[in-house]
């Protein structure tokens, strides 16, 4: 439980240069043909995410790292967080597991972390390291040409694990204590004693600036930390919870912030599908290895993936468990009929003392049609223009231009007048200044799709000079 190198982006320098300075085209070559609305996207996709703790790189266990790799493929999973990263020997892991799966005929992508990972089949647009010390990365991906996912992966700090207070185990030293801890107040003050609550935060801070961008955020990890959708009444006296409700912090504060836990958003019940992620009873493993607290029932959901999304776009289609079947009770493999989970056992060599997530999302693409407005219709010599834009393209080469009216984007010897990319984002505002000496008359604004020429918004007229 308890820098790196960027994926490779074809740069359109050619168009660029177009929209700069001087043409691609030859005097010969014909316009090319204007289009004013964006082709029409499927009405979803599907996106499977899988969180999994890999155990120091899936090093406790022999054939652990081609355990990882195969529990990725079965996963079907399109988005892997990865807990646990250690880079080993002077490797890098990122690399390791993305030429693994090469090898097995499966293309993703991923970057240089420690602690965490992520792995993506989609190509990363974007990526940040050491969030808050490295209990976080996050990448960014698209879609489609509307619609990107910012993905965290995060492993939190493991001490002080308060939920070992009620079972009558000390949260930092994991010995027996004389009695089990009830006192709720005195199990929350504990758990504040960690630095999860830290961690979490900076997490709110740093997506909040996603989610307002236009992205979808999910978070997948392992918190070390209970939910508080699970200790509640109907859990108090299961589990060792010795008649304990619990409002862990770490979920709550999610929760606060408009997150929600993918799991229980599709298993509400939290008796007969309590989601177990620890300790899984990995048969592969020395039974020591797996067990902390010897007379406990040490089995807890501790292993999530929550989302959040500004627009409303995703729907959760299945949420599962995967890995063993078998969780740690009073020291022994144990296995129980009565709380079952929907679940998927690993065909291969399972590499963790954790069982792993997978969230299963349908998220909604079609958008909007895109928009730009101006503030206002006819402008002075040398004032600042300022474009609002809205449900446009995520890819950070689309971009805004202004053209004298009367000229095509693309012709031959047709260049902007005044142009910038919005850099991914699918909504927001830029300025644009044209050039001293422009003549006074009618002049539009276009907003182009992914560093060419089809236009994707109405365009809007407006008129320059003094």
């Amino acid at each position: 439980m308890k820098k790196s190198y960027l994926i490779p982006l074809l740069s359109a320098l050619l168009l660029l240069n177009c929209k700069k300075a001087s043409s691609y085209f030859s005097t010969d070559d014909a316009p090319v043909k204007h289009q004013t609305t964006l082709a029409a996207a499927a009405d979803s996709v599907t996106l499977k995410v899988l969180q999994l703790n890999i155990w120091q790189e899936g090093t406790s266990v022999t054939g652990g790292f081609d355990g990882i790799v195969d529990a990725i493929i079965q996963s079907g999973a399109d988005l892997i967080t990865l807990s646990e990263v250690r880079n080993y020997n002077s490797t890098k892991f990122d690399e390791r597991v993305v030429a693994a799966l090469k090898a097995k005929g499966y293309t993703f992508y991923s970057f240089y972390d420690n602690n965490v990972g992520i792995v993506s089949k989609y190509p990363i647009a974007s990526f940040k390291t050491n969030i808050y010390g490295n209990a976080f990365d996050k990448a960014t991906v698209s879609l489609n040409a509307t619609t990107q996912v910012t993905l965290y992966s995060a492993h939190l700090d493991y001490t002080n694990y308060a939920c070992y207070l009620p079972r009558g185990y000390d949260g930092v030293t994991f010995s027996k204590i004389a009695a089990p801890v009830t006192n709720v107040d005195s199990v929350l003050a504990a758990n504040l004693k960690s630095t999860r609550d830290e961690e979490l935060s900076a997490f709110v801070n740093d997506a909040k600036q996603e989610r307002d961008n236009g992205r979808i955020v999910i978070l997948g990890g392992d918190f070390n930390e209970p939910s508080h959708l699970d200790w509640v009444s109907a859990q108090k006296d299961l589990f060792d919870h010795h008649g304990t409700i619990v409002p862990w912090q770490g979920s709550v504060k999610l929760y606060g912030a408009g997150y929600k836990d993918s799991y229980r958003v599709k298993n509400p019940d939290p008796v007969k599908y309590p989601g177990f992620t620890w300790a899984a009873f990995n048969t592969s493993a020395r039974l020591s290895s797996l067990v902390w607290a010897p007379d406990a029932d040490e089995r807890d959901r501790i292993d999530y993936i929550y989302y959040a999304d500004n627009d409303n776009r995703v729907n959760v289609k299945e949420s599962i468990v995967f890995g063993p079947s078998g969780s740690i009770v009073r020291g022994q493999g144990y296995e129980d009929a009565i709380y079952t989970n929907p679940f998927l056992k690993p065909t291969g060599t399972w590499p963790s003392d954790h069982k792993g997530v997978i969230t299963t999302f349908s998220i909604k693409t079609t958008a909007t049609q895109a928009n730009i407005s101006l503030n206002k219709t006819k402008f002075s010599t040398g004032e600042t223009i300022t474009v609002n834009f809205a449900n446009g393209s995520a890819d950070p080469k689309a971009w805004i231009g202004i053209y004298q009216t009367g000229k095509a984007p693309g012709a031959a010897n047709t260049y902007a007048d005044a142009w910038q990319y919005t850099n991914g984002l699918v909504s927001g505002s830029l300025t644009l200044t044209l050039p001293s000496g422009k003549p006074s008359g009618s002049y539009y604004v276009a907003y182009f799709k992914d560093n060419g020429y089809i236009e994707i918004a109405p365009r809007l007229s407006f008129t320059y000079g003094n």
